[in-house]
This record gives structure tokens, C-alpha cells and sequence, in this order.
């Protein structure tokens, strides 16, 4: 249905209503606003419907201004890309952290939380066990060693929540004196550290299901939990193309030949054969 027609002067259309014309488009607007406040804010498409059945008194053309308690009551997150974004090319490039915890059993060694560093290039996972948070630095800091050493590269941007743990003056002053450039997320959104808490939900799942199969108790989830990264690390990668973890890192094939089953009986072997008096 045409409302109005206009001729284009420069850049713009100059529409030209009469009073009459102009009078009609309010009430039609104000009607719909009256028709989407009685029908609980249902929205323009749904009236649209009702409209051309013909169910709604009085109203042939529906048209919604801007609702405000339409914006305040129906507002959510929006969805963020599934497709992730393509993984960097130099290897510690960026470094993916997370922490998990507290468990409601300690380990075998105490522990009660793990945290993790994940290389983005290579997709690599490092785990390491903790009895408090507050360990979460300390840690950090012999990772960085050893893999900076390991490489002979430099650790380039460090990727995490706004957790207590990361955000520690002592942490944030040590990455800025040693040219680390620090990555939070925003409070409450857990998907914008997705690489993180996803190795979190995997490394929990298999190390459950391998303890679950081995029959052992919940005390020993530290070591599934060592066990599932060292496995990942050698296991194809979905973001790699299903290459390895391990060899895209160290550049020599991963070889699988040494393993056992998670919890499988062993025997070791005694070859010192004592004097008996």
C-alpha cells in the first residue's frame, strides 16, 4: 500500500502529505502501539499475522514505533561465531589460560585446582596442579621459562579472564616488564576464553571417563586429568586440520608405541636377589 510519494531533490526525497494524510499515518502508528501494548509487546511480525486475518479490530497496517520496555525486557547476548577464529602462526605467539577448580576431592597430592597454557599455534596443552589460586603466578612463571628456553622464543600475548589470580599486581607488572601484552575477557562471558574452557571440558571428560573405566577413586583425578593432556597433545586437532599437537610443536612425529591403558595393572621388574641369613 503506498503511503506517499516524493521527488529526489539533491540527496533527499522530499515526501508531500496532506494534513489529511498525515493525520491517518499517526493514528495507524498510535493504534499499533495500543494493539502491541495489549497483546503483552508481542512482536510486529506475529500482529502483522493477526492483522491480515483479520484479527485485530480496526487496524489494516501495522506499524511499531520504538518500544523501550521491548528493548529493557527482551534484550540477551548475542551469539558468538562458532567458526572461531584461524590460529596464529608463530608459536607462543598467544597463550590461552584457564583455571579449574576448586574439586570437591583433593587429589593424591593435594591438589584442588589445575591450571593451563595452550600455545594457539600449535594447540598444545600444558597442565599444572595446584593446592590454592594464588599458586597460579609461581606456576606461570616456570612454564614461561621453560618453553621460552625450549624454543628460543619470547612469549608475545597472554590471553585470560579477570580472574584474581591473573589479575594480581605482580603478575600484571611482570608481564609488562617482560613485554607480555595481557588479553581479558569480558566479566561473565566464559566464551570469549573459549579455547580455554573448552580443553577444561575435555581434559574433565576423558580424564572421568578413563578413572570411570579403570575403576578408580575420585582422588586420582589429578593424574587422569596429566594423563588426558599428554594424550590430547598427541591426538589429532580439529583447528590444526587434524595434524598432532605434539609434532606441529617439536617438528618429529609423536610416537604412540609406549602406551597402556589409564589404570591397568603393572608389575615391575626386581632383578636384585637379596642374601637370606
Amino acid at each position: 500500500m503506498v503511503i506517499a510519494r516524493g521527488r529526489k531533490r539533491g540527496t533527499l526525497y522530499m515526501v508531500e502529505l496532506t494534513d489529511s494524510e498525515v493525520n491517518d499515518v499517526k493514528e495507524e502508528g498510535k493504534t499499533s502501539t495500543l494493539w502491541h501494548q495489549r497483546l503483552g509487546h508481542m512482536r510486529e511480525k506475529g500482529m502483522k499475522i493477526l492483522a491480515s486475518k483479520g484479527r485485530i479490530p480496526d487496524l489494516k497496517k501495522v506499524t511499531i514505533d520504538f518500544c523501550e520496555p521491548c528493548v529493557m525486557g527482551k534484550q540477551k547476548k548475542v551469539s558468538f561465531l562458532k567458526s572461531g577464529n584461524p590460529p596464529k602462526s608463530g608459536k607462543l605467539e598467544l597463550i590461552h589460560s584457564d583455571v579449574y577448580g576448586s574439586t570437591s576431592v583433593s587429589s593424591v597430592g593435594g591438589a584442588r585446582y589445575y591450571v593451563t597454557f595452550i600455545d594457539d599455534c600449535t594447540k598444545k596443552v600444558w597442565v599444572y596442579f595446584l593446592k590454592q589460586k594464588s599458586e597460579v603466578f609461581n606456576e606461570f612463571k616456570k612454564w614461561r621459562a621453560i618453553v621460552e628456553n625450549e624454543k628460543n622464543l619470547k612469549i608475545k600475548c597472554f590471553r585470560s579472564d579477570n580472574g584474581g589470580e591473573y589479575s594480581s599486581n605482580e603478575f600484571v607488572d611482570y608481564c609488562a616488564e617482560n613485554g607480555i601484552r595481557m588479553m581479558k575477557t569480558v566479566p561473565e562471558n566464559p566464551q570469549q576464553n573459549g579455547v580455554a574452557e573448552r580443553m577444561n571440558r575435555t581434559l574433565c571428560e576423558r580424564a572421568k571417563s578413563m578413572r570411570l573405566n579403570a575403576g578408580l577413586p575420585k582422588m586420582f583425578w589429578a593424574d587422569a586429568v596429566n594423563t588426558a593432556a599428554y594424550l590430547i597433545n598427541r591426538g589429532p586437532s580439529v583447528p590444526l586440520g587434524f595434524k598432532i599437537p605434539e609434532e606441529v610443536w617439536t617438528g618429529r612425529p609423536a610416537t604412540l608405541k609406549h602406551l597402556r591403558v589409564f589404570g591397568c595393572v603393572s608389575y615391575c621388574e626386581n632383578n636384585w636377589i637379596g642374601n637370606v641369613v
